[in-house]
């Protein structure tokens, strides 16, 4: 039997720019309850080496948001037949959600119907079965180059980091390094099926939050929302 990573995978990544800051220059964390979506790209592929199904709604300027979360989310609930790959995911579809909320009055959850995200999160897999990584080297570029995804060759002299500034690229190698990482790890998680292991990961990220940290490298981020993929609405 093929196992899930080499199988059909899709992949989500988005952009979003913060509204306001305190005052000029202050350092203000991404929170999804405030920030505001700028573009996205879904990518969806069938098999290791087989093309890649690009959908990406680029920032626009002064354009409004709604029409774009809504075709986003149309198209999520498309693919949710595949294993949804996502770096950070509790940021990307708390975020996703907070704007359906406010542009069209809709959760995420009402707008896929009766389907269901089966999501798979490289960072937080990564953070689970590679105990003796660098805490500090889990961005997604860290983790492209410490799993062997090539990224898009740069003939220019900027960084490379910059090929995964738009969501198109960012979403592909989120992809390839959960391909990655499924090979690196097939002991651990051949025998899982995406669904379980979607649900294994919300058992590990609650843990987190819980502040296990005989079992799980220290994840401030996961303290105050347990939930995972999505975060529940706080009332005010």
């Amino acid at each position: 039997m093929t196992p899930w990573y080499e199988g059909p995978l899709a992949s989500l990544t988005v952009r979003a720019r913060q509204p306001d800051r305190p005052q000029p220059g202050a350092e203000v964390l991404p929170d999804p309850e405030r920030d505001v979506l700028t573009a996205a790209a879904l990518v969806m592929q069938q098999a290791p080496h087989a093309p890649v199904e690009v959908h990406s709604w680029p920032s626009l300027p002064d354009s409004p948001a709604g029409p774009v979360v809504e075709a986003l989310s149309r198209s999520l609930a498309e693919a949710a037949a595949w294993p949804l790959t996502v770096a950070h995911a509790p940021y990307d579809l708390t975020l996703l959600d907070r704007e359906l909320r406010r542009h069209r009055r809709r959760s995420l959850t009402a707008c896929l119907g009766h389907r269901s995200l089966c999501v798979l999160d490289p960072v937080l897999l990564d953070r689970r079965l590679n105990r003796a990584a660098d805490p500090a080297r889990r961005g997604l570029l860290d983790l492209c180059e410490d799993y062997g995804v090539q990224l898009p060759h740069r003939p220019d002299s900027r960084p490379l980091a910059d090929c995964l500034s738009a969501p198109e690229p960012a979403a592909v190698a989120t992809l390839e390094l959960v391909r990655a990482l499924g090979r690196r790890y097939a002991p651990q998680l051949a025998g899982l099926t995406p669904p379980a292991l979607h649900a294994l990961q919300a058992v590990w990220y609650a843990a987190e939050a819980r502040g296990s940290a005989t079992w799980f490298a220290p994840c401030p981020q996961a303290k105050t929302y347990p939930a995972w993929p999505l975060r529940p609405v706080i009332a005010a």
